[in-house]
């Protein structure tokens, strides 16, 4: 369900005021690139690089890892789709998710959970700072961020360009620290999404993805609208 504070849950129900309307207007109108009984995929705000996308739960949540099991599922075969599509449109693709409980603000001082999709180069691969700095280990993918995540009060998700995930146990992770961390790894200093305003970057890729995401359907809805009939 929508929380009536949550900025997100106000521009994903059309409720008026919302950062993105403050900012856009009507041009666009929506930055919606897909969406589901259950998910969304849009542009984020502070784009770190053209095609840096945020794939969002509609139902509320804190953290990724609190989904259900069933949404979870989805979410990882609609992650892997997204990432297919930004390595086929700009090369290397990384994806992560700053997850709080409960209820916390996130990593960016958003409280909606989102899995972060953003092309970066494999040169740049941030993994040695991470592993450097918070304990960690090895998971197989996103589906198995909510039993790996059990009783931690903040955790860190990252898979980087060749789809190797770790989750890192990061229970104070200061606000915008991955934004921070790889805008600087690009020797660039833009990584305030709050600072960003209208953003060339932005229009750029709702341009490019706008008809990737066409074919994208998600299994489990799919299911329930057709059954098992062949």
């Amino acid at each position: 369900m929508p929380t009536a504070n949550c900025d997100l849950c106000n521009e994903f129900s059309g409720k008026l005021p919302n950062i993105f309307e403050t900012i856009y207007g009507s041009d666009p109108k929506s930055r919606v690139l897909f969406r589901s009984n259950d998910f969304v995929v849009v542009p984020s705000l502070g784009q770190i690089t053209e095609g840096h996308l945020l794939l969002l739960p509609l139902e509320h949540r804190t953290a990724l890892g609190d989904l259900p099991e069933s949404l979870l599922e989805d979410l990882t075969t609609l992650s892997g789709s997204v990432a297919a599509i930004l390595r086929e449109e700009y090369g290397s693709c990384i994806t992560f998710e700053h997850g709080v409980r409960p209820g916390d603000s996130g990593g960016c001082g958003i409280s909606h959970a989102h899995l972060h999709a953003v092309p970066f180069s494999e040169a740049l691969d941030p993994f040695d700072i991470l592993k450097s700095t918070f304990s960690y280990k090895r998971i197989e993918d996103l589906n198995e961020i909510k039993e790996q995540s059990a009783g931690l009060s903040g955790y860190l998700f990252y898979q980087d360009a060749h789809s190797r995930a770790h989750l890192f146990n990061a229970p104070n992770l200061i606000s915008q620290y991955m934004r921070k961390l790889l805008v600087e790894l690009q020797g660039a200093d833009d990584w305030d999404w709050r600072s960003a305003g209208k953003e060339d970057r932005l229009l750029a890729t709702l341009n490019r993805l706008s008809n990737r995401f066409e074919a994208i359907t998600i299994f489990r809805e799919s299911q329930a609208r057709y059954g098992n009939a062949q």
